[in-house]
């Protein structure tokens, strides 16, 4: 098991530089995208999850608008031909004609498959540019914060619990003891 990182505060105590690389921002803003309007009820669900994911991993910006876009409607396409596919089997029976013009049975690879293939292809590729496959998630860099959220101050007390350095001590104390407690100061404040 590889030794677990230093902060930047250890480095400094101990006099050492990270050799980590450092993690980078894209210098694309964060932002969830509107739903398109031509989208149709089904399809605005699977665009609201996978726009939840990636707003989860910090991978989503409002310019990837048109690539889920495409994606959910690929999902559409083959979410039905794998159900026509289903119920017609990977292998049928299609009739051509003759050259005397007779009818005849021909069995051949269902038209269906190649189209769930290609749909497949196409998820595969666009999951991939967005950096939902297990070899993009790595590369894909999180992009900036809209602003919204609070900055942290380097330095400040905050930064520190961020960091680890400073773990915030809390003791329980029970009803009794803080109704003891709040008494001996009425006393102290009655006597002054």
């Amino acid at each position: 098991m590889a030794r677990p990182r230093k902060t930047e505060f250890e480095h400094e105590l101990h006099g050492t530089v990270s050799q980590a690389k450092p993690v980078t921002e894209s210098h694309v803003v964060g932002g969830r995208p509107k739903i398109p309007s031509d989208l149709g009820k089904g399809l605005r669900r699977v665009f609201k999850d996978l726009c939840r994911i990636l707003s989860e991993r910090r991978a989503l910006s409002k310019g990837d608008v048109e690539l889920v876009r495409l994606y959910c409607f690929v999902y559409d396409r083959h979410k039905r031909n794998v159900a026509a596919l289903q119920t017609e089997g990977e292998v049928v029976t299609y009739y051509r004609l003759n050259n005397h013009g007779e009818s005849v049975p021909q069995v051949k690879e269902n038209i269906r498959l190649k189209l769930v293939s290609g749909c497949e292809k196409q998820m595969a590729s666009i999951l991939s540019q967005l950096g939902l496959t297990p070899t993009a998630k790595d590369r894909a860099r999180p992009v900036k914060p809209t602003g919204d959220d609070e900055e942290i101050i380097p330095g400040s007390m905050a930064d520190c619990i961020r960091q680890g350095m400073f773990e915030p001590k809390v003791v329980p104390i029970d009803a009794a003891q803080l109704v003891q407690q709040e008494a001996e100061e009425n006393v102290d404040d009655e006597l002054v």
